[in-house]
């Protein structure tokens, strides 16, 4: 099952901030390698400076849940409200990982730096989701056919 939450980010909060709230939303008693969200830091922040997360999100996959975040930016981050509703699980309690959205020409240098400081997360580009994050990929398939007289 996939739960959203939607975080307002630029002007309303920094992206620093931002990662802040982020980090706090998805860490708990039980977090493994929490450490590595830290040091996924001046990355991450860089990339919810270019806004992307706005259209494709930053998946965090694990225990419970796929856990999509969208960020707001502008006007519509000015109208959000900055609470963030918690989450009834800890995604990053077991086996977790994270993607995130990037300009292609960043992805490289970013999943360079994060190897090192971050493996569990990784950068994709924009224009190509991984694994289909920001839809389900079936709804998205121009090669999906429904026969409906099958259903007589």
């Amino acid at each position: 099952m996939k739960l959203r939450r939607d975080i307002a980010s630029i002007p309303r909060r920094s992206a620093k901030e931002t990662w802040d709230t982020i980090v706090n939303l998805v860490t708990g008693a039980g977090s493994v390698d929490a450490s590595t969200l830290r040091e996924a830091a001046s990355v991450m922040q860089s990339l919810i400076t270019d806004e992307h997360p706005a259209k494709v999100p930053i998946v965090v996959k694990g225990s419970g849940n796929r856990l999509v975040i969208y960020l707001s930016y502008g006007e519509d981050a000015m109208d959000a409200d900055l609470s963030v509703d918690p989450l009834t699980w800890n995604p990053t309690a077991g086996d977790w990982s994270m993607t995130a959205p990037s300009d292609a020409t960043d992805v490289e240098w970013m999943n360079g730096t994060l190897k090192t400081r971050a493996p569990r997360i990784r950068v994709h580009d924009v224009a190509a989701p991984a694994g289909g994050d920001d839809e389900d990929s079936a709804t998205k398939s121009a090669d999906l056919t429904f026969n409906w007289g099958a259903l007589k």
